[in-house]
């Protein structure tokens, strides 16, 4: 008489499976974070000091601060950086998708105006640059300047960095019509590096040697544009790897990455 094993054999395969894939480590949360130009580079460096330490496999990917918040809103991250807080309308529109934004302070940052290394001004007032900015003053002679046409250089609206400098330079007035428009902080370099005539605004931490700052004068002393580098969170979506990766970035060791960098560390923890 013929026997059939197949059916037999097939379960032992099919057991056999279930237990290997039962005994194998279970694969820990992937972390997405995007947003701010100006902090990947930062939270690059500290994902790869706390990578050495953890089994999460965390990305970051440099999209502009308002579309990593448009990207958590819509729980396409599971974090975005900012270097802007978020305004009421969008916290809002956030609960209308039941996201529950909750924002904490990774580090405080400093925005200088800068222009060319071949022009001649060395500091500029608060009044003088929203004149410049809302094209008030066109030519360079309005600040002491040559005799030349100014070329402002902007940031994209994506940007929070624009925002900010919108808040506190133009007053949120329009800017003026003749602008060169670009997205990052190496944009904002290349551009005033190549035209002695034109004026920009970066983060402090990635000043170069070709460019110059222009100082804030303010009470005798140097007073740049302070802001917040922002991580927002949903915190219906919160995880353990999410909260860890939190606690490592208010540790010494990321601390000392923070300040190696050119930022400040934050004293605050999950405060807006």
């Amino acid at each position: 008489m013929k026997r059939h094993f197949r059916p037999t054999f097939i379960i032992l395969i099919f057991l056999g499976c279930g237990m290997f894939c039962a005994c194998t480590p279970q694969q820990t949360d992937d972390i997405v974070i995007k947003g701010s130009t100006t902090m990947a580079p930062l939270l690059n460096r500290l994902v790869l000091a706390y990578q050495g330490h953890s089994r999460n496999r965390i990305t970051v990917e440099s999209v502009g601060s308002m579309n990593g918040i448009k990207a958590l809103i819509r729980k396409e991250c599971m974090i975005a950086s900012s270097s802007t807080p978020v305004s009421e309308a969008i916290k809002q529109n956030a609960e209308k998708n039941n996201v529950s934004l909750k924002a904490f302070t990774l580090c405080i940052d400093r925005i200088i105006p800068v222009v060319n290394a071949s022009n001649p001004v060395h500091k500029i007032s608060r009044n003088q640059l929203n004149d410049i900015f809302t094209g008030t003053i066109s030519n360079w002679t309005g600040v002491g300047g040559t005799d030349a046409n100014i070329q402002i250089v902007l940031r994209h609206p994506t940007s929070g960095t624009y925002h900010v400098w919108n808040r506190n330079v133009l007053n949120e007035t329009p800017s003026a019509a003749n602008f060169v428009q670009v997205a990052s902080n190496s944009g904002v370099l290349a551009a005033v590096a190549a035209n002695k005539h034109a004026i920009g605004y970066i983060s402090k931490a990635y000043i170069n040697l070709e460019v110059k700052q222009l100082f804030l004068p303010e009470n005798g002393k140097n007073a740049p544009i302070e802001r917040r580098l922002l991580l927002y969170v949903d915190t219906n979506r919160l995880s353990k790897s999410i909260t860890s990766f939190i606690s490592f970035l208010h540790s010494s060791p990321a601390k000392q990455i923070i300040t190696e960098n050119g930022f400040i560390p934050a004293q605050d923890e999950w405060k807006e």
